[in-house]
């Protein structure tokens, strides 16, 4: 949801994957997704509104979370520590990268 508010704003997609912490790849591939797509469509709608009406926003940014899959979901994060050692950064990566696996299987990702 993070993504969808930031590109709907205009940050590029370099911006958008720094800022909600994933790969520039990752935001690439969501662009090519028709339902990522479809609810960026809707939610830039919604931002384009002047003056802003952010109650309107807010319902359309949780009627796309429902269609995304959920708010419960939330973004899989790995918090490294600085410093961490390169095994303890991979198995932190290793980690993160089986919850998105996890949820793969749930969901209609």
């Amino acid at each position: 949801m993070d993504a969808l508010l930031l590109l709907a704003g205009g940050r590029s997609q370099r911006a958008t994957a720094a800022e909600v912490g994933v790969h520039p790849s990752t935001v690439r591939a969501w662009l090519r997704d028709p339902v990522f797509v479809e609810e960026l469509v809707r939610v830039r709608e919604a931002v384009a509104v002047r003056p802003l009406d952010a109650g309107r926003l807010m319902a359309v940014v949780d009627e796309s979370a429902a269609r995304l899959g959920g708010r419960d979901r939330g973004p899989v994060t790995a918090v490294i520590p600085v410093g961490a050692s390169p095994a303890r950064r991979r198995r932190l990566m290793a980690d993160g990268i089986a919850q998105v696996l996890e949820r793969s299987e749930e969901g209609p990702w």
